[in-house]
């Protein structure tokens, strides 16, 4: 089954004379203002009205203050494991020794293990993080024993029933009800983050012997790698914190992450929001994913280099190993297609032999090439008859609202609008299935179709070093502020040559002038050399050009796409 090409839409009419009026346009489309571009650490300060925020610290600061011992419990994949790192960092630099750590596999599952509480029997605060939420029965484990517990998480709550939610002392949630934050979209990572600076304030008066860290680089650093990873809305908050953890990756300031980018090939690079989401991430996310997450937590508090550089090594390995089985995970996928599923809007696939700590990056890569519509994956353990999965969705279909609808049929479930997991025993797969069928088939059939949106038709003259320079400003890029699209109409694309190992990409030369490169496009070559007078519609991005600094166009679409 080959993916349907999307339906191109032009975001108004008129065509910008400027490079400045390109900035505003862009600006406009996404609902953001000039401000942004300005935005400091400082301008954090108004997010910390966040319910909770500052009871959690209290209440922890009373705690290390009397020396009892601390658990920091964080989920498996980049945003918990970067949240417990933080955290980790935090307790160290004050000279705290009195925690420990522990990251649940996926074999566990999502959430807070209960031997968390079974092998910490002495522990009096268990700091749980990117989970917890709905936690039940560990957390009211916990409770029983004399143990507080603070939850900081971002998971949503409010199609959740009070009983559902876990008896935490105190839950720093911005999504719960009457949080009075006007920002909800930070990852766990991100409110650690400013979970810490209240910290910081509440040991300075109980710790007095011991001066608080400052929450330099490395802390910057981890909540950008989450905010990321973690695909929250890179706006207010969020984009702050990227950029200014962008900023400290490129100077080489964390030791652990710069061993992964020099690993990588980046050591070179100017990195962006792009290089953490499809280079340095999946390597954190790989320990998860394949084997054990706590391998990735020791590289980001190893404060040795033969540490750093062992551990950053096994995570390339397995992070090559990830890529290996998705391949084939993929392959099989492509096999299954039928052409049944052309009537469907929506996808549930599972297998035995797949990973659970792959399904989610698969649900995400059959959505990008081959089924447009939420994609549910699971990983099927036959011998204890529960399936776990990972649910990727489109714009318009809210799967955390849709799983609700269907939640007498799972065994647990949660999640955001656009991405979820569950578990479900393995003879419920076919009437969930049905049921999550069911609910897409009373939205609007338009959500089911891929479009896609182009910020403003473009003159090529105005595409230069300039309008690099300007567009950078609006750094970074990611869910909430895409990288700006846009369109020429009717050029002449001259075909110069593919390229690459497997000749899989191709170059070319827009109305003799600019070249441009089309990403996986070297099959296009026949057709488009015999059409080398023909005139054609092109969407595309702006790059900057590795070898000779200015401009090169990222070409995503080319043909006849508008009427």
């Amino acid at each position: 089954m080959k993916r349907v090409k999307p339906r191109w839409q032009i975001l108004g009419e008129s065509r910008p004379t400027s490079i400045s009026e390109v900035l505003d346009r862009l600006l406009h489309n996404r609902g953001l203002t000039p401000s942004l571009l300005n935005a400091t650490l400082k301008d954090l300060e108004k997010h910390l009205a966040i319910m909770g925020i500052r009871a959690g610290a209290e209440l922890m600061a009373w705690h290390l203050e009397r020396g009892h011992k601390v658990v920091l419990v964080g989920d498996y994949d980049c945003d918990g494991i970067t949240s417990v790192a933080q955290a980790a960092l935090f307790l160290r630099d004050i000279g705290y020794a009195n925690f420990a750590v522990v990251i649940p596999t996926r074999a566990e599952g999502y959430g807070m293990p209960t031997r968390a509480v079974q092998q910490h029997p002495d522990a009096r605060l268990f700091l749980i993080m990117d989970c917890g939420t709905f936690d039940v029965e560990p957390v009211t484990l916990a409770r029983s024993r004399g143990a507080d517990c603070i939850v900081i998480d971002h998971h949503e709550v409010a199609s959740h029933a009070p009983e559902q939610l876990a008896p935490a002392s105190v839950l720093i949630n911005p999504k719960q009800p009457g949080c009075p934050s006007t920002f909800k979209e930070f990852c766990s990572s991100g409110l650690t983050l400013l979970f810490l600076s209240q910290l910081r304030k509440a040991t300075r008066s109980r710790l007095r012997h011991q001066p608080p860290p400052a929450l330099g680089a490395k802390y910057l650093i981890l909540a950008a790698l989450a905010t990321v990873a973690d695909i929250v809305p890179l706006v207010e908050g969020n984009r702050i914190i990227t950029q200014a953890g962008l900023s400290h990756i490129n100077r080489g300031a964390f030791a652990p992450v710069q061993q992964i980018v020099e690993l990588a090939g980046l050591e070179r690079r100017h990195l962006s929001a792009g290089h953490i989401g499809y280079t340095i991430a999946p390597r954190i996310n790989a320990a998860g994913r394949v084997a054990d997450p706590a391998l990735a937590y020791e590289l980001l508090v190893a404060d040795d280099p033969a540490t750093c550089r062992e551990r950053a090594r096994e995570l390339n390995l397995l992070n090559s190993r990830r890529q290996h089985q998705e391949h084939l995970i993929i392959e099989t996928v492509r096999e299954r297609f039928t052409g049944e599923m052309n009537e469907r809007r929506t996808l549930v696939m599972g297998d035995p032999n797949w990973s659970t700590g792959l399904v989610g990056i698969i649900a995400s890569r059959v959505q990008q090439e081959l089924f447009y519509g939420p994609t549910i994956v699971l990983s099927m353990d036959q011998e204890r008859c529960v399936a776990r999965g990972s649910a990727r969705s489109v714009s318009g279909f809210d799967v955390h609202a849709a799983l609700n609808q269907c939640g007498d049929l799972l065994m647990r479930w949660g999640g955001h609008r656009m991405a979820a997991g569950m578990t479900l025993s393995l003879d419920k797969i076919d009437a969930f299935a049905e049921r999550f069928e069911q609910v897409a088939q009373t939205h609007d059939a338009g959500v089911f179709i891929p479009k896609g949106t182009v910020d403003l038709e473009l003159d090529l003259d105005l595409v230069t070093s300039d309008l690099l320079d300007a567009l950078k400003q609006l750094e970074p890029h990611g869910q909430g502020n895409p990288t700006p699209l846009f369109c020429t109409r009717q050029v002449k694309v001259g075909v110069q040559r593919v390229f690459g190992k497997d000749r899989e990409h191709l170059r070319v030369l827009l109305n003799d002038r600019i070249g441009g490169i089309v990403w996986r496009g070297g099959a296009l070559y026949p057709s488009l050399k015999t059409l080398q007078s023909a005139r054609q519609d092109v969407v595309f991005q702006v790059d900057r050009d590795r070898f000779h600094a200015g401009p090169v166009l990222n070409i995503k679409d080319l043909g006849q796409l508008f009427k």
